[in-house]
Parts: structure tokens; C-alpha cells; sequence
């Protein structure tokens, strides 16, 4: 609830102040840089920020288990439409235990959330992630070798608000895409701690869509793939009314 009265606020106190408003659209630079965070950083504090650039290669199939209800089980399937029209990859529900398994869903409630197992979990992991009991979820990605992402899950407490779980699946599942990170930005992103959005800011899709650029190739150092990103962003700043 904190939070959501913090984004209120936020939203009235430059609705009102139309020049304020106008400081929202950012600057080439500080784009730049805050999606260097985002794709290079480490949300968790785990010590896994990326080296290089990650992203998946190739078609990802989609699992869905746990308690879904029919309503969490469309949400996911509309972001994962929306996340294919950005990045071009192509999605598919496949069955769990079949080849292609690439991305776990899994609706939980919040006691099961703990208890996840694995060969590739580390436990230590998992109760950090679960300690707080007002959780609304959480995503882990593995990478082999490290500029191709192979495995992620995304782990969702069921027990939670409807809005919330829409919010956190539109965010976990766009981090698992290569971009990680959460970081604060003064223009309209989903990438802000505090932010709770039901969609992407044009800028958001902007950064999925860069990711996912040709020219930004799987294995680029930060240096170079953010040379290409400039220019990227300076064309779609340019065309900005």
C-alpha cells in the first residue's frame, strides 16, 4: 500500500507542474548510462551483474505451473505476446519435462515459495530471495556460456493482489530478458524501485528493443555495445516531437 501511495503522489506533484513535466523526457547521456545498469547490474546484490552482453538466442519455451487461475495464466501469456512484438524472439507453451524448457513460471503461495528445489537452485539463494514476507515475486537466469541466456524462472506468490502480480509479472519477465537490473531514473520507467506500472514507458520498450537490436551482439563488452546503444537512443530522442 506504501507503495502505491508513493507512486500516486509522485504522478499528482507533476501532473501539476507542466514545466517539471517537461524534465521527465531524459537526456541522451543519462539513457545511456542507466541502461548500462540495467543490463550490466545485479538486482539482488548476488554478485552475478553481466560482463558481457545476455540475452536468449532463439526460440524460449514457456511452462506454466503451480496455482495459476485463468486470469494470472492470460496475464502471463499477453506479456509474453507483448515481450515477442519488442525483441522479435518467438514464444511457446511447452509441457514441463519436455525439450525447449526454457522459462519456468511458477504461481505459488507464498509458504512454497521457500521451499523450491533443484540441481541448478542454491538454497542459500532462495531464503534470501523469500525472506520477506511481503513479496510479491522474484526471478533467477542462468547463462551457458555467459552471453547466452538459457534458463530463467519466475516465481509468483498467488496469495497476492491481482494488479500486484500483473505488475511484477510485466517486470520480472522483462528483466529475465537480459535486462536485470532495478535502477532509479527521473523520466517514466518500470525499471524505478518504487514504480508499480501495468506497462512499459516508451523508453522501457526503447531498452527492449536496443537489447534486442542486431547491432548490439551477445558476447559485447559494456564499451562497445554501449557506443551502439548511444546511437541508437540519439535517433529516437531526435525523432521526439
Amino acid at each position: 500500500m506504501r507503495l502505491l501511495v508513493l507512486f500516486v503522489l509522485f504522478a499528482i506533484s507533476f501532473g501539476v507542474h507542466p514545466a517539471q513535466a517537461e524534465q521527465l523526457r531524459p537526456q541522451l547521456d543519462d539513457m545511456v548510462r542507466h541502461f548500462g545498469q540495467v543490463v550490466f547490474g545485479d538486482e539482488y546484490g548476488l554478485n552475478t551483474g553481466e560482463k558481457v552482453i545476455a540475452k536468449w538466442q532463439g526460440p524460449v519455451g514457456v511452462t506454466i505451473q503451480g496455482r495459476p487461475t485463468k486470469p494470472m495464466a492470460k496475464m502471463a501469456s499477453r506479456r509474453l505476446s507483448d515481450l515477442s512484438k519488442l525483441t522479435k524472439l518467438k514464444f511457446k507453451q511447452v509441457k514441463p519435462g519436455t525439450p525447449g524448457q526454457n522459462i519456468d513460471l511458477l504461481f505459488l503461495k507464498r509458504q512454497e515459495m521457500g521451499l523450491l528445489k533443484g540441481q541448478n537452485l542454491d538454497q542459500n539463494v532462495i531464503r534470501r530471495l523469500t525472506a520477506d514476507p511481503t513479496m510479491v515475486c522474484f526471478f533467477l537466469t542462468w547463462k551457458k556460456p555467459q552471453n547466452r541466456i538459457v534458463k530463467a524462472i519466475v516465481v509468483v506468490n498467488v496469495e497476492r493482489d491481482p494488479v500486484q502480480i500483473n505488475a511484477c509479472l510485466l517486470e520480472e519477465l522483462t528483466q529475465v530478458m537480459g535486462l536485470p537490473n532495478d535502477v532509479d531514473a527521473y523520466w517514466p520507467s518500470m525499471f524505478n524501485n518504487l514504480d508499480m506500472s501495468l506497462s512499459w514507458s516508451q523508453w522501457d520498450e526503447l531498452y527492449l528493443k536496443t537489447l534486442y537490436d542486431p547491432r548490439i551482439k551477445p558476447g559485447m563488452k559494456p564499451v562497445d555495445a554501449l557506443f551502439i546503444a548511444k546511437g541508437i537512443f540519439a535517433e529516437a530522442l531526435a525523432n521526439q516531437p
